[in-house]
């Protein structure tokens, strides 16, 4: 399984691709994303993140949460997902 992150005009689309398939989600008026997932990467205890998108700390990782859906994002790829966005 490999998450990957890019931004463009303030937009996120995060890639799940694992060896059968590939999903992406967008997430808009994302500029401050990185630092979203970030802040809860370096707090997990903290509260949520609510902006035109939510951040919610898991036990597992961290949900990014849109009127679209969810995308639930472990531990272990928050940081490739922050250089990604970064980028």
């Amino acid at each position: 399984m490999q998450i990957t992150a890019t931004l463009k005009d303030g937009n996120a689309t995060l890639q799940l691709i694992t060896n059968s398939s590939r999903a992406d989600f967008t997430v808009s008026d994302a500029a401050n994303l990185a630092r979203d997932l970030e802040t809860i990467l370096t707090n997990p205890t903290a509260d949520a993140i609510d902006r035109h998108y939510r951040v919610v700390p898991t036990d597992t990782g961290v949900s990014v949460e849109t009127n679209q859906g969810k995308f639930a994002l472990p531990w272990r790829h928050i940081l490739p997902v922050v250089n990604g966005l970064r980028g």
